[in-house]
Formats: C-alpha cells, sequence, structure tokens
C-alpha cells in the first residue's frame, strides 16, 4: 500500500509544484522583501578546521596559507548551504541517479535478492543511507544548476550578443590576414645559378599579369597560392624570416626574392586583411553560448547572495566568515 502511494502522480505533482514554489523565490529577487524563512544555522567547527588543514598538507604537501584556508572554509560552507537547499527541494525525489545509488547500497549490504528497486530505495532513506558523499555531490550539482537556471528569461537578442562581442573584443578579434602568390625558385634545381635566376624570373614577371606570371615558378609541392593566412599559418609553412617579410610587403607589387628552408620566393601580396571583429554570424554560435554561461553564472551569484541570508553562519575562530554580509565564493 506504502509503495502504491509513493508512485501515485498526486504525490508527484504535489512535491513537483513545492520545489518550483521554492525555486521561485530564489529566481525572483525583485519581488516585494518578505521575512526570510530562516533555516537551522550553518556552524564550521574548530575541528572541522583542523581537519581541512591536515586534509589540505596530505594533499598538497605543504601548509594552506590563510588565504587558502578562507577560500577552503567559504566552499565548505557553500556546499553546506546547497546541500541543505537541495534538501529543502527534494531535488532527490525520483532522481535516477540518487535512485540507483541507493539501490547499490542496499544491495551491497547483502539484501535478500528479488526486491523491487522502488522498495530498496524506501528502505535505503529509512536506513539514513541517502546521507552519503555521492548523493551529497550530485545533488550540491543539481542545486548549482537549479539557480542557474531562469524558466523566464528572454531570449537572446542580436543586442545582447553584439554587447558581448564588444566587451570581449580580444577573445573574438581575428588577425590580420594575407593573401598572396609566390613565384618559387628550388635551389636543387638551379644550383649556383639560383640568385640569378630569381632575379631574371623576377623581372619576367613584373612585365606579366600575375595570372600569367605563376607559370615561370618552379613545382611547390604546397602551392602556389595562399589564401587568408595569418602570421601564425605562415610561420608554420615558410619560418618566422619568411612570414616578418611577407607582412611588411606592399599588395600588388612583386618582391624581391624572399628566403625560407625550402629556396627562394617572389611573393606577390594580393590582399591584406587588418585584424577585425567577425560578423555576428560568423560566431553566432560561440556567442549565444558565452553569454549563456556568462548569465548563468551571474544567477548563481546572486542565487547564492539570496541563500546566504537564509542562514546563520558561525565559523569556530574566524568572526570574519561568521558575518551575515559576507560573500562566499561562487563556482559556475
Amino acid at each position: 500500500m506504502t509503495l502504491r502511494w509513493l508512485r501515485h502522480p498526486v504525490l508527484h505533482f504535489v512535491l513537483i509544484g513545492a520545489t518550483l514554489f521554492a525555486a521561485s523565490e530564489l529566481w525572483s529577487p525583485s519581488e516585494p522583501a518578505r521575512p526570510p524563512v530562516q533555516r537551522e544555522p550553518i556552524v564550521i567547527s574548530a575541528e572541522q578546521i583542523r581537519l581541512m588543514e591536515e586534509d589540505f598538507v596530505r594533499r598538497w604537501g605543504m601548509v594552506a596559507t590563510p588565504a587558502q584556508m578562507s577560500a577552503l572554509i567559504a566552499q565548505t560552507l557553500e556546499e553546506e548551504m546547497l546541500y541543505r537547499e537541495a534538501r529543502v527541494l527534494a531535488l532527490d525525489f525520483q532522481d535516477g541517479s540518487v535512485h540507483r545509488r541507493l539501490v547499490e547500497k542496499m544491495r551491497a549490504l547483502g539484501d535478500r535478492p528479488g526486491r523491487p528497486p522502488e522498495e530498496l530505495v524506501r528502505e535505503a532513506r529509512a536506513l539514513g543511507l541517502d546521507e552519503d558523499i555521492v548523493i551529497r555531490r550530485l545533488l550540491i550539482e543539481k542545486m548549482r544548476i537549479l539557480l542557474a537556471q531562469d524558466p523566464s528569461a528572454p531570449p537572446l537578442t542580436d543586442a545582447d550578443l553584439e554587447d558581448y562581442l564588444d566587451r570581449h573584443r580580444e577573445r573574438f578579434l581575428q588577425p590580420a590576414e594575407l593573401t598572396f602568390s609566390h613565384l618559387f625558385v628550388d635551389e636543387s634545381l638551379r644550383g649556383e645559378d639560383l640568385e640569378d635566376t630569381a632575379r631574371a624570373t623576377l623581372a619576367h614577371a613584373r612585365t606579366l599579369p600575375p595570372a600569367d606570371a605563376v607559370a615561370l615558378s618552379d613545382p611547390f609541392l604546397l602551392g602556389l597560392r595562399f589564401r587568408a593566412y595569418s602570421r601564425p599559418r605562415i610561420t608554420a609553412r615558410f619560418g618566422t624570416a619568411f612570414a616578418e617579410q611577407v607582412f611588411a610587403l606592399e599588395p600588388g607589387v612583386w618582391s624581391e626574392p624572399i628566403t625560407s628552408p625550402y629556396g627562394l620566393h617572389l611573393v606577390l601580396v594580393e590582399e591584406k586583411r587588418e585584424p577585425r571583429l567577425p560578423e555576428l554570424a560568423e560566431v553566432r554560435h560561440q556567442l549565444v553560448e558565452a553569454v549563456g554561461t556568462e548569465r548563468a553564472t551571474q544567477r548563481l551569484v546572486q542565487g547564492l547572495a539570496r541563500l546566504r541570508e537564509l542562514y546563520a553562519i558561525r565559523v569556530e575562530g574566524r568572526d570574519d566568515l561568521s558575518t551575515p554580509g559576507v560573500a562566499l565564493a561562487a563556482q559556475p
């Protein structure tokens, strides 16, 4: 009878509704202020701090600095807060990962085979087996995800994406690029006549249209025309000195012979494009992802600040972390 009631849709709707109602308190900071429902205080004891210090030494082989200890304590407080709120919101209800963990723990106890998973889950909860480090981590992460979401957020507009693009120019700025052709003079073919051949080829090339001049080149395995190449790409193909000289050329004129590891080259820069921000359409996908991440991080920070108002926090020996206004370290 009990199991049938636990599976009843009415119970599911009640719990889901309660979760959404409670979560709406976190998503609606602009609502008229109401007295917050206070939770049980969070206390970090001196013994817990000592264990943190010992664990740090075991893990990193050195004593934690005061700043590092403050960060560890803040992280511990944040995770405890998130875990408690996840329990308040029943985020473990009907969670497949939590259920699998509880079933595994019950079966590891040597429970009689053949019992349905629902019964094992119910009994595991009754035994307190859901107070588990793995389940704790799952619920903390689910709570972070919940805080970072906003179901009522309007869709992103082009103005939102352009604003992000402008604020993060250095991330999206595309480097200067060259489109160039070259005539190759192969040392293995020309031998001691390499320089003379290069000079004669240059003189001839300057009398011809560029499309006809390419016929004067010796064969070159990598091709005779390179479109929209940045300095790093040219460097990778021809070396640093070659790239520097080519980027210094004026477009439209065959260059003097330029040396590379392959031989000599006569280079004609056809187009030089200065560093630029890409068109919105070129990076729309990256921008949508980046703006989404930025806003989710902001919502998480704001959500943690609102949660902080619900808890009295006391850290033994650390008044700086026990004050009501202290900000905890938000990790997206």
